[in-house]
């Protein structure tokens, strides 16, 4: 079957998924399992800001991104997505390879712990024994020599879990960092990250916050929900935007978008093994999905 033939068979579906549509049902669910990029609209605007500075010239006071949003709402893969844009260029013909975007995550409220895994993000040498104020310095000599113009921290709200000390030493070297490579750091983090940064003025001048809010009842959870239908390959029409089924959705997932994705590929594939191909308010209830508030909950043994 050519391309027109898919895409004409199953116009709720995007090309590329139409393809996918008429595979068995082992490869579908794997596809579905592979997973894929949503581009809606508040991740398309952060990504435009992140590449402006990407792009912004070097200057003494770099302009940096607090990106804040809960816990399983996007935050990480827009970074990795952002990430996997601009990957690392071996430059086997130059000196050293170049890598304009380098991602780590921070595990608390270390400096030197931090520098550590930049260097081995890039594969640099690292004296183990040497100090936190050297290990700054190593890195602010090889991201340079890298062509390094944005430095992603995950989890930047795991500074919060050590003392006062700890936290101010390492909010000052998030700021020697920025100052002595002069290239953006965007910083990620749920909501404590926020807080933290504001009752620093440093840098609260200097962070500009972005927040991606949980999804509701509305048309942009409708335009969200029709999203991942086009990319589900699904042979019927599921038409996940109709009210009874967004209300649904968005009670069982409360609104994140990680817990929505899990919740429509759970439901796409019991869609397919049990021969319905669509994703209906009973196959909803068919996974037996536990919202992220009874998690919380003991469970009860009795």
């Amino acid at each position: 079957m050519t391309m027109i033939d898919s895409a004409a068979k199953y116009p709720h579906l995007r090309e590329a998924t139409a393809r996918l549509a008429d595979l068995d049902n082992e490869a579908r669910i794997k596809a579905i399992q592979q997973g894929f990029w949503i581009g809606y609209d508040r991740a398309k605007e952060i990504l435009g800001d992140m590449e402006t500075l990407l792009n912004h010239p070097p200057i003494d006071r770099m302009p940096h991104m607090l990106l804040v949003a809960p816990s399983n709402n996007g935050k990480t893969q827009l970074l990795k997505h952002f990430l996997a844009s601009h990957p690392s260029d071996p430059n086997p013909n130059g000196e050293a390879a170049k890598c304009p975007v380098i991602y780590v995550s921070a595990l608390g409220p270390d400096i030197g712990d931090l520098c550590v895994r930049i260097l081995e993000s890039v594969r640099a040498p690292y004296r183990e024994k040497a100090t936190p104020a050297e290990r700054i310095r190593t890195v602010s000599k090889i991201l340079p020599q890298l062509g390094t113009r944005i430095l992603l921290l995950d989890e930047i709200n795991n500074m919060t879990t050590g003392g006062a000390v700890k936290q101010r030493e390492f909010r000052n070297g998030i700021k020697d960092l920025g100052n002595e490579l002069r290239i953006s750091i965007v910083a990620a983090g749920i909501e404590d990250a926020y807080t933290v940064f504001s009752t620093d003025p440093q840098l609260s001048n200097r962070f500009v916050p972005a927040a991606l809010p949980l999804w509701g009842l509305n048309k942009a959870g409708g335009s969200l929900l029709a999203s991942f239908e086009r990319r589900l390959p699904l042979r019927k029409t599921s038409n996940l935007k109709q009210a009874e089924i967004l209300q649904k959705v968005i009670w069982m997932s409360e609104g994140l978008i990680g817990e929505i994705y899990e919740i429509l590929k759970r439901s796409a594939i019991d869609a397919i093994k049990c021969g319905e191909e669509q994703i209906t308010l009973a196959s909803l209830e068919r996974i037996r999905w536990i919202r992220p508030v009874d998690r919380r909950s003991k469970p009860s043994l009795a």
